[in-house]
């Protein structure tokens, strides 16, 4: 009895955080954790109080409201506008999951470099579609596979941020260190914009907010279950914030000082201390955890959003979700084999500045291993920008979630409290403010982690 009230506490939010955790997220917190140390955090842990928050209000709504959100955004804002934020919201996905094919690409390559890099997208996008065509009913399976993957992750890095602090002769001053970090907000000087709209983004994405609404009724749930959806969601924020901090401190406590992109032979080196020779085998299932739970969950998200923009319903297991969900897996596939096609042409012309010294003999070690790891850069750098734009779209969802969220009728007069509207509002502020920089800072940014300047 006991063991099915546990797993009933279980729902929606662990599906969320498997969307939110995928290897963009791992890539994009280990670079900064190399980068910049424990000095960005803070940013990471408020983003996570942020999408916990969120989450719990829009479990709320999807419980208390027969509406879906874009059906309100529509009755509210005029259909025009819920379409473009459904369509906005499907290329967000698409944004995540090229990042995400890159990421599985990357990691998949230092585990099995004799296999063409080209192999890994297309196979993984193939298994999802599988998946989402080969059950009709999706939510339940999907449940259960997201939670054994967050679960895993979590324990994972965990170790591996153990072992990384007993590995230091005084491992009190670093978690002293990564406390200041977590506690007192600060900002480099030398810090890449890019990497403060990813943290953000990539933690506190909105999209995944609007998916919980769905989420929560394909499980089922009603108004008796509202303490047990705040359960579900605490459990599963906690997680997905621990997912990204714990990355982030073992790449400051092992990396840290470290200019540049973290290319994946260096993230399994990472692991190679905590678990011997089995790394390899640990990271494989670790990172396709993180890539094979966001490829399925992050391509639901924009197909159910984008179909029910368009007025063609909001339920997961339907066929026009199915669609957008595919086309999101297509898109993103797509965008990740230009990328390495040109990582491989990057690969096969490497001028002799990016491979050490140039009298270096061509087929020498030191050559070859730059020139890795300059193919690598460039698809780290990709995931990176992958992460940030999705804060581009930001402006339409922040009206949307305002107007959705303070819409009493929506919720059966059941409105929002004061602290809960002020809540709402400074989240929006957070997120339109680093989209703001985001505009602002991206161009120049962009060309300069991607070698244009």
């Amino acid at each position: 009895m006991r063991r099915r009230s546990l797993w009933s506490r279980i729902g929606p939010a662990f599906i969320v955080g498997a969307t939110v955790i995928g290897p963009g997220s791992v890539t994009l917190m280990s670079t900064t954790g190399a980068n910049y140390g424990y000095a960005l955090l803070w940013l990471s842990l408020l983003s996570g109080a942020l999408i916990a928050g969120f989450l719990v209000l829009f479990m709320r709504f999807g419980i208390c409201c027969d509406e879906t959100f874009l059906d309100v955004t529509a009755r509210r804002l005029g259909r025009p506008f819920a379409v473009a934020c459904g369509l906005t919201i499907f290329l967000v996905s698409a944004a995540f999951q090229f990042g995400n094919a890159l990421g599985v690409t990357a990691g998949m390559e230092a585990l099995f470099p004799g296999v063409s890099p080209y192999v890994w997208p297309v196979g993984f996008t193939v298994a999802a579609i599988v998946f989402m065509f080969g059950l009709k009913t999706i939510y339940f399976v999907l449940e259960k596979m997201m939670t054994f993957f967050l679960v895993f992750m979590v324990l994972a890095f965990m170790v591996n941020l153990v072992w990384a602090l007993c590995a230091k002769p005084d491992p009190l001053a670093l978690l002293r260190a990564a406390l200041r970090g977590a506690c007192i907000p600060s900002v480099p000087e030398d810090v890449n914009w890019v990497y403060i709209s990813g943290l953000v983004g990539t933690t506190f994405c909105i999209s995944a907010a609007f998916f919980q609404s769905y989420l929560v009724k394909a499980k089922g749930w009603t108004e008796d279950d509202l303490a047990r959806g705040i359960g579900d969601t605490v459990m599963a924020s906690v997680m997905l914030t621990l997912v990204g901090a714990v990355v982030m401190m073992t790449a400051a406590t092992v990396l840290y000082p470290r200019a540049g992109s973290v290319t994946f032979e260096i993230m399994v080196g990472s692991l190679e201390g905590a678990f011997g020779p089995y790394a390899k085998i640990v990271f494989s299932v670790g990172f396709w955890a993180a890539a094979f739970s966001s490829f399925v969950a992050n391509s639901l998200s924009g197909g159910v959003l984008a179909g029910d923009g368009l007025g063609l319903g909001g339920r997961l297991d339907s066929m026009p979700t199915k669609v957008f969900a595919t086309c999101v897996l297509l898109v993103g596939m797509t965008t990740g084999l230009l990328v390495i096609h040109s990582a491989e042409d990057a690969k096969s012309g490497a001028r002799p500045a990016a491979a050490t010294p140039s009298e270096a003999p061509a087929d020498s070690p030191a050559r070859s291993e730059a020139e890795s790891t300059t193919r690598l850069d460039l698809k780290v750098a990709a995931i990176l920008v992958g992460q940030a734009s999705t804060m581009l779209a930001v402006p339409l969802g922040v009206i949307a979630m305002v107007v959705v969220l303070f819409d009493r009728r929506a919720t059966k007069g059941r409105g929002l409290t004061l602290w809960a509207k002020a809540f709402v509002l400074f989240g929006a502020v957070v997120l339109l403010a680093v989209a703001t920089l985001t505009y602002w800072k991206i161009q120049p940014e962009l060309s300069r982690i991607l070698g244009l300047e």
